[in-house]
Formats: structure tokens, C-alpha cells, sequence
């Protein structure tokens, strides 16, 4: 705008005027100024383009975006000055605003490897006639990528919330179900669609509902609650499902809006545990079995070492009462010197089983042979081999196999022992 002066213009009505236009210039200018810094401060590019599609104005954005100096477009066609093309692109907005006199828009045209959108706004004069175009170009690169990692992201959760083998799940403060994953409807052998909006009361057995209850109050009371619960819990068709669960409240900008939690399917653990308590309880009735077996072996022992000592008394009785009278009485008789050494030894022998040196004897060594312990006998007696041999007409030779057999199974074997001795000492 020219700048108007007044110096042909003496009279006072004049001079109005002229102040008046001088405000007026002056307004205008600092409205120019004020425009001109709003939209360079912008962050979005603006155009302001004729209806030519030549740029009357761009601000500071628009300009940098495309490494140009200020002003550089002011006066050339938009689709030449910014992409060095001949006409207007396929999809430019303003081209559209011209055609219809509406604003237009286009989302996420990509371009120099960002990502726009660009809203084209129709200028009209006093008497409502298209004047220009305003063409308004905003980035939206690192909100795309932005929403775009939201979405890697919410389908990440997504995919591990619905291929997890655990039970996932959402509660509301009433106990139903505002979303589960597929482990839930597998388990329980309901539909996804029917399990929400289901009261988990419904799969619990009626034993925890008290306490699932009380949990939910404490959970929503901020009281801390010990983690991991197990409940039992069936399926649709009855059967019993136990789950071992971790859960804990969420929050909205401070407000408690919902219970996420965990369930582990611990069935077959829970089996296990109560097949080693059923096992735990078998092993004791075993044991008190096998103490009660005990004592009773015990007592039959008891009784049978007393029964042994009673016969034993009752044999010896007998032997002394009505065998050992008869041969003191045949000592007496004419009989020869060889019947009397043979009466003798029988005397001897008779002696010998009832005493409790043959008892010892044969229960510390019971794999001592018949001739073995006659042998042991004699030697106890100190008879020589000759002797031995002569009673018990076998020769010398047998009598120290013998004697070499007894000291191995007496365990005298290459010890500097006396045989006589140790069985004396027995």
C-alpha cells in the first residue's frame, strides 16, 4: 500500500482525512506484520495461492521444508516452485477447491519420505466470489509412526494375549468377565462370547465365592493381598479345574477401573500333590503296619525263645530223670572194658547235647556238620587224633580235615589260635 501524503492539502477537512488514512495505513501495516509473524510461527507449511494456483504468499515452514529463502515462491505456480512439475499434481486439494468452492482434504499423501496431510480452504471476497486459495500442509510423520508402533505393539499384546497358555482375563469390581483370552474358553469349554459378560462365580466351586469376594473388596480397598491364590474351579461340563491366580488392579488417571489377572491350569500338579499325600498315607499305615509287625514278631519270639527254654528244661529232666539212671546202673554191670568206654562216651554225649555249650555252639555256627560237632567234642575233651580216629573209626587224616574245616568256619583260619582253648572259651 502506498504510503499517502498531505502536503497540497491546507485546509482542515483535509487534514482529517489525511490522519485518517495515516491510522488506517498504519493498522493495516501492523496487521500485515502481526499476520506475517502468526504464520511464520507456525509449524504447518501455508500457502496462499491465486486462483491461478500461483503463490501470492508462504510462510517460513513451507519455505524450509523445501530448502528455499524467503519469498523465493511468491509469484510462481505452486507445482512448479515446489516440485518442479508442469501442472498441478493428480491429487492437490486446491485444484478440487477450485472446481467445487469447498474445502478439501488429502490424508497421508506421502512425499519426500514423510507423511502429510493437506487442507486446501477457498478465500472469498465481499460479494462472496473466490479470490484465492489457502492451502494448509501439516506433517504427521512421527504421529504415523507413532500409531503405527501403537499398533505393533497393541497387536504384540494381542498375539501373546490370545496364544498365551495361560488364562488372561479382565474383571470388573462385580466379579464379570470384560475380556479373557482363548486358554480361558479352551479350559472351560465355553464360546469366547459367552464367557463375557459371565460372573466368575459361575466357575468357581461355591467354597471360594466367599473368598474370591473378599478378595475383589480388599483389591479394590487398596489392601494388600497375598499372591498367588489357588481356587478350585470346573468347567462347563463339571469337571474340576484348579488355577493358581495373580492379579492386580488398573488404573486410569488415578481411577480403579478394572482387575487384570493370571490363572495357571495347576490340575495336574494339584493330582500329583494329592497322589503323594495319598502315597505319604500309605507309607504310614505301612509303617504302623509294620510296628505292629514288629511287636507281634517280637512277642512270637519271646515266646518262642521261652517255649525253646521251657523244652529244653523238660529235655534235660527227662535225660537226667530217666535215661542218665539207667546208665549209671549199666556202668555197674559185667560188661567189658570196650562197652564200658562206649557207655561212657554215649554218658558223655548225653551230657553234652543238654549242655549249653552245644546250644551255643550251634546257634553261632549253625553250619557246623554232625561229625564237625563231634570232632569239637572230643577236642574240648583234649582227646589226640589217634584217639579221635579210633572212636570214630576213621583215620587220622579225616580227623584233620576236620579239625582244618572247624577253624575256618571258626573263623581261626591263619591265626595263631588255639582251638582247645577257644572252644573252651565258648
Amino acid at each position: 500500500m502506498k504510503k499517502i501524503t498531505g502536503s497540497n492539502i491546507t485546509n482542515p477537512q483535509s487534514r482529517q482525512i489525511e490522519k485518517k488514512y495515516l491510522r488506517l495505513f498504519e493498522k493495516l501495516s501492523k496487521s500485515e506484520q502481526e499476520k506475517a509473524v502468526i504464520l511464520d510461527a507456525m509449524t504447518e507449511l501455508v500457502l496462499y495461492l491465486d486462483t491461478d494456483l500461483k503463490v501470492i504468499w508462504a510462510n517460513k515452514a513451507m519455505h524450509d521444508a523445501f530448502n528455499l529463502s524467503h519469498g523465493q515462491l511468491n509469484g510462481k505456480h505452486c507445482y512448479q516452485g515446489l516440485h518442479n512439475r508442469s501442472k498441478a499434481c493428480r491429487i492437490c486439494p486446491a485444484v478440487k477447491t477450485l472446481k467445487t468452492g469447498e474445502p478439501s482434504e488429502v490424508i497421508d499423501f506421502s512425499s519426500y519420505t514423510k507423511n502429510w496431510v493437506l487442507r486446501s480452504y477457498p478465500v472469498r471476497d465481499e460479494k462472496d466470489s473466490l479470490t484465492g486459495i489457502v492451502e494448509i500442509v501439516t506433517d504427521i510423520t512421527g504421529r504415523r509412526k507413532a500409531e503405527e508402533a501403537s499398533r505393533q505393539s497393541e497387536q504384540k499384546y494381542r498375539e501373546l494375549f490370545e496364544n498365551a497358555n495361560d488364562i488372561i482375563f479382565i474383571l470388573d469390581f462385580d466379579g464379570k468377565i470384560l475380556s479373557c483370552n482363548a486358554a480361558a474358553s479352551k479350559t472351560y469349554g465355553y464360546e469366547p462370547e459367552q464367557l463375557v459378560g459371565l460372573s466368575i462365580e459361575n466357575l468357581l466351586d461355591q467354597d471360594y465365592v466367599p473368598v474370591v469376594r473378599k478378595l475383589i473388596r480388599q483389591k479394590a480397598g487398596d489392601t494388600e493381598v497375598q499372591s498367588p491364590q489357588e481356587f478350585l474351579t470346573y468347567t462347563k461340563d463339571g469337571e474340576a479345574v484348579w488355577v493358581e491366580v495373580n492379579a492386580r488392579i488398573m488404573r486410569e488417571n488415578g481411577r480403579q477401573v478394572s482387575i487384570h489377572g493370571i490363572a495357571r491350569n495347576i490340575t495336574e500338579r494339584k493330582k500329583m500333590e494329592e497322589a503323594l499325600k495319598k502315597r505319604e498315607r500309605e507309607l504310614e499305615e505301612k509303617s504302623r503296619n509294620l510296628e505292629d509287625a514288629n511287636t507281634a514278631l517280637t512277642v512270637l519270639l519271646k515266646r518262642r525263645e521261652e517255649d525253646r527254654a521251657e523244652l529244653e528244661d523238660k529235655v534235660t529232666c527227662n535225660m537226667r530223670e530217666l535215661i542218665l539212671p539207667y546208665i549209671e546202673n549199666l556202668k555197674i554191670t559185667h560188661i567189658d572194658s570196650h562197652q564200658l568206654n562206649q557207655l561212657k562216651i554215649l554218658e558223655r554225649n548225653l551230657n553234652e547235647i543238654i549242655s549249653p555249650f552245644l546250644r551255643t555252639l550251634s546257634s553261632k555256627y549253625p553250619n557246623l556238620t554232625p561229625m564237625e560237632i563231634r570232632v569239637i567234642t572230643f577236642i574240648k575233651e583234649g582227646r589226640t587224633t589217634k584217639e579221635m580216629a579210633e572212636l570214630l573209626k576213621v583215620s587220622a587224616r579225616t580227623v584233620e580235615v576236620h579239625r582244618d574245616n572247624i577253624r575256618k568256619k571258626l573263623r581261626l583260619k591263619n591265626r595263631k589260635a588255639n582251638l582247645r582253648s577257644h572252644l573252651l572259651s565258648l
